[in-house]
């Protein structure tokens, strides 16, 4: 006599409460990764800001900007766009001479100097952000010859640099307001441009910050 094995499969309503578990795991897994973005937003944004206050209060202390070794109120070097372009050696001291100096760590340089940051640093360390760009001290222009005190990030996904505009110019346009999008090494954007140029929120992009004044 042979032995029939009888297999069950799932029912409707098996499958319907597999479905809805998996529906709460991934939405638990999206909602955590939006908890982590956002909070590096905050990061960048932090930092951004806080590298603003170290710019002010050497300029409280010294009557000059960090960089500003010829003393005509502007960052002698350029902000910049690659992550490479900037020492691996923990470099101190202020300006050697009244001359411009075009050296990207000069303001770094000073800043540890002058005591406001950790001296043995070194400055690509300093300078990363949590997205693991990179934050310079310099200066920018719109593509004239005029340029303005700036901070550019470096490395920025699309979704953190409109958040980082909204937050400080109160809207998200990539050409205008003090917060707007690279378009070259130290050359921030004229177009308005409330997509910052992004096909994808995950888009790279350079964003400059003019914290001293508007272009």
């Amino acid at each position: 006599m042979s032995c029939r094995i009888h297999e069950k499969g799932f029912t409707l309503v098996e499958l319907a409460i597999v479905l809805v578990i998996i529906g709460i795991l991934l939405g638990a897994v999206l909602k955590g990764q939006e908890l982590i973005n956002n909070a590096r937003i905050r990061r960048v944004q932090s930092d951004l800001k806080g590298i603003e206050a170290l710019v002010w209060s050497f300029f409280d202390r010294y009557g000059r900007m960090p960089g500003d070794c010829n003393k005509d109120g502007i960052i002698d070097a350029r902000v910049n766009n690659s992550v490479s372009d900037l020492d691996n050696d923990p470099d101190t001291g202020f300006c050697a001479s009244t001359a411009p100096d075009g050296d990207r760590d000069r303001p770094w340089a000073e800043l540890k100097q002058a005591q406001l940051l950790p001296p043995d640093a070194d400055n690509r360390d300093l300078s990363r952000h949590v997205f693991n760009g990179r934050f310079f001290i310099g200066r920018a222009n719109t593509g004239g010859t005029t340029y303005v005190n700036a901070i550019s990030v470096v490395d920025l996904p699309c979704f953190a640099a409109k958040a980082i505009d909204a937050s400080i110019d109160g809207n998200i346009d990539a050409g205008k307001g003090r917060v707007r999008r690279l378009t070259g090494a130290y050359t921030a954007s004229t177009t308005s441009d409330p997509t910052w140029g992004c096909a994808s929120e995950e888009d790279l992009v350079d964003l400059v910050y003019f914290f001293d004044k508007l272009p």
